[in-house]
């Protein structure tokens, strides 16, 4: 996984990252979605299937790609730096230290470290794509046409801060999700070359990446569910921990994990979308 230049990881971690977006955002919508419905005792959806097939029937079958403009503006910052910097933490965390001898620990740190920062630069873009893709959920006019445009009202209404707004669940979210999928895609892999004879290719590189998908969609689904609810809201949730302790108390710890179906649906395939898109390029490119 790992290239040759820091440049070239960073190149190749925001390509992967887009084209996996692009192909998984009906999935994203529709888990946003389920995840935002509820709020208030106004339960909209009743699953994943049901979620995609009212969507679709009142708003068209293109708002199944609703915030895709800010979607594809995170990946190249998020999913740049979130790759791109793994690598080169590993060696900061553990300098000196083998690749194959490695701790899991300095790769959960590295991990965390990496989708800490790459999420404290994308939070605004995310901002913007949960508000996008919540639009439109109870028939409400769409606040946002435009991802520049949508930039510029929140600074307008909310001050510059208001771009940050939701940013501790979404930082939470971001590096308990690189944490587990960096470091499981990273410890798996040589296991399984072991384990099943496989050579450096497209299987081993995407029976590795199934793997990771579920381990990174399940611990993260709690601040995922917090992150979408905090950024769509008005102001109920004083913050994170506010969110956490409301929605256990009203709908139960089970809600942590609401949409984790259409979630692992997303994070599962965009996971063996980028790492199988960044090895290839790294096969290739060096």
């Amino acid at each position: 996984m790992q290239s040759d230049s820091v440049f070239k990881g960073l190149a190749y971690g925001a390509v992967a990252s887009m084209v996996g977006d692009l192909v998984t955002m009906p999935v994203d919508v529709t888990k946003t979605r389920l995840q935002l419905s509820g709020e208030g005792g106004k339960k909209v959806y009743t699953g994943m299937v049901d979620c995609m097939l009212k969507t679709a029937r009142a708003e068209g079958v293109p708002a199944l790609w609703k915030g895709i403009e800010p979607a594809l503006w995170r990946q190249c910052f998020y999913g740049s730096l979130r790759y791109g910097l793994y690598a080169p933490l590993k060696d900061m965390v553990a300098p000196g230290v083998p690749k194959s001898e490695m701790w899991l620990g300095h790769k959960i740190l590295a991990g965390g470290l990496a989708g800490t920062l790459a999420q404290a630069v994308a939070n605004p873009c995310d901002l913007v794509k949960v508000r996008m893709i919540g639009d439109g959920m109870n028939g409400q006019a769409p606040r946002y046409r435009w991802f520049v445009q949508a930039l510029r009202q929140v600074v307008r209404e909310d001050g510059v801060a208001g771009l940050y707004k939701g940013v501790g669940a979404n930082v939470g979210r971001a590096s308990t999700l690189a944490a587990a999928e960096m470091a499981s895609y990273d410890s798996i892999k040589p296991l399984m070359a072991k384990r099943f004879e496989l050579k450096d290719g497209l299987p081993l590189h995407s029976a590795t990446a199934v793997c990771s998908g579920f381990i990174a969609a399940w611990v993260a689904n709690p601040f995922d569910v917090v992150k979408s609810r905090v950024m769509n809201g008005a102001g109920e949730y004083k913050g994170m921990v506010d969110c956490f302790v409301k929605t256990v108390q009203a709908e139960g710890i089970g809600s942590l994990w609401k949409g984790f179906i259409p979630a692992w649906g997303r994070v599962g395939p965009r996971v063996v979308i980028c790492f199988v898109t960044m090895e290839q390029l790294r096969i290739r490119f060096g």
